[in-house]
C-alpha cells in the first residue's frame, strides 16, 4: 500500500514530463529535414575548500580537487541529443574520485525548455541555497539524473526537477527528490521560493527499516538593486525556513521553522555577504541518517548560525572565473573560519573557437 501511495504522489510530475515530451518530439519532427549542428561543450572545476572547526556541526578539512566534463552532440532547432562524461581527481589520492556518464535531451523554444536524462546543474536556472544543498556535495555531484522543465519569461523563471539519487537495491535505499524554484521581479522588488520534497524510501529487503517523509519550504521576498550611492550593487531577502520531517519508525511530525536572511553588497571586484538563520535546529534525526537524507549544511543543525563571506573576483570573463572567499560562522558562541578558491574554466569558449 505505501509503495502505490508513492507512485501516486508523484504521478502529477511524470504527467508534467509526457507532456513536455510529447511536445518536444512534435518539434523534432517538424524539422527533421534541417541540418544537423555540432554542439560541444567542455567544463574544468577547480576547488580548494580549507575548513577550520570548533563547534560539534562541522569538522575541520581541507578539500581540494578538479572536475573535468565534456559532451558534444548533435542541434536540430530547438532540440539538442547530448553525450558526454565526466571525472573528479581529490588530489593526493590515487585514481579517480568519481566518475559519471552524460547522457540527456535538451529542449529549449519560447518560453519553455527543459532536459530528460543525466545533465549537468549547470541546465539549472538557479542553485538550491546551502541549507538545502551542501557546497561538498556540488563537488562531488555535478550531474542530476531525471527530468526539468522551465519557464523563463519577462520577469522572471520558474523550474520543477526530479533528480533520481540512488535506485533501490538488496541494501540499498530508493532516494529521489522533486525541487521546484523560482524567482519573479517587479522593478527592484522580488519575491521567490525553494522547495524540496525527499522520497527516503526503504531497500528490498526492509526488515527494520522504515520510509523517513521530508519537505523543506523557503519562501522569500527581497530588494535588488544595480547602484545604490557608491554601492555597485545591493541585495537584500527575507523568508521563511519550513521543513516536515517524520520517521516511521514513530510517525511522529517533527516541524523545525526558522528566519533566514540574505544580504549582499558587491563594489568593484569585491563583495560582502552575510546569511543568516534563527529557529528551530533543522535536519531532525541528522544523528541516525546522517547526509544520506539530509544534505543541507550540517551548520543549519544550530538554532543560530551566521555565515560572513569577503569575496574577490579575481577573474570573471566568459571563458575563466577565478574568485577567492574567507568565510567566518558562528554559531553557539563559537566562531570558525574556512577558505575557499574557485577556478573554473570553459575551454570551448576560447581555445576551441581558435582551431574551428
Amino acid at each position: 500500500m505505501p509503495r502505490i501511495l508513492n507512485l501516486l504522489r508523484t504521478n502529477w510530475f511524470m504527467l508534467i514530463i509526457v507532456s513536455f515530451l510529447i511536445d518536444a518530439s512534435s518539434s523534432l519532427c517538424a524539422q527533421e529535414k534541417r541540418k544537423a549542428d555540432i554542439v560541444l561543450g567542455v567544463t574544468n572545476y577547480n576547488f580548494f575548500d580549507n575548513r577550520e572547526v570548533n563547534s560539534p556541526y562541522q569538522r575541520s578539512q581541507t578539500i581540494f580537487g578538479s572536475q573535468l566534463a565534456g559532451e558534444i552532440g548533435l542541434q536540430f532547432g530547438a532540440n539538442q541529443i547530448m553525450i558526454g562524461g565526466l571525472g573528479i581527481k581529490n588530489f593526493g589520492e590515487k585514481g579517480l574520485a568519481e566518475t559519471a556518464f552524460t547522457f540527456y535531451y535538451h529542449y529549449e523554444q519560447g518560453h519553455f525548455s527543459g532536459a530528460f536524462g543525466a545533465f549537468p546543474r549547470e541546465r539549472l536556472k538557479s542553485e538550491l541555497p546551502d541549507i538545502f544543498l551542501y557546497d561538498s556535495i556540488r563537488y562531488y555531484s555535478p550531474n542530476l539524473s531525471g527530468a526539468l522543465i522551465q519557464y523563463t519569461g519577462r520577469n522572471g523563471y520558474a523550474e520543477l526537477y526530479c533528480n533520481w539519487r540512488n535506485k533501490q537495491g538488496p541494501t540499498e535505499r530508493e532516494i529521489f527528490e522533486i525541487v521546484s524554484d523560482g524567482r519573479f521581479n517587479k522593478k527592484e522588488f522580488y519575491a521567490g521560493w525553494n522547495f524540496q520534497l525527499t522520497h527516503f524510501s526503504v531497500p528490498e529487503e526492509s526488515e527494520n527499516f522504515y520510509v523517513y517523509d521530508k519537505l523543506m519550504l523557503n519562501p522569500y521576498i527581497g530588494v535588488e538593486s544595480s547602484r545604490l550611492n557608491w554601492l555597485d550593487a545591493f541585495t537584500i531577502n527575507i523568508g521563511m525556513m519550513l521543513s516536515c520531517n517524520r520517521d516511521r519508525t514513530d510517525m511522529k511530525w517533527k516541524l523545525p521553522v526558522g528566519f533566514l536572511g540574505d544580504v549582499k553588497f558587491r563594489k568593484w571586484r569585491f563583495e560582502l555577504r552575510d546569511r543568516l538563520y534563527a529557529g528551530k535546529e533543522q535536519f531532525s534525526d541528522y544523528d541516525t541518517y546522517g547526509i544520506a537524507l539530509h544534505q543541507g549544511d550540517p551548520y543549519y543543525r544550530s538554532n543560530l548560525y551566521n555565515r560572513t563571506d569577503v569575496t574577490f573576483y579575481l577573474l570573471n570573463k566568459n571563458y575563466i572565473q577565478c574568485h577567492v572567499t574567507a568565510s567566518f560562522h558562528y554559531t553557539e558562541k563559537k566562531i570558525d573560519n574556512s577558505q575557499l578558491i574557485i577556478l573554473r574554466i570553459y575551454p570551448e569558449k576560447f581555445i576551441l573557437s581558435k582551431l574551428f
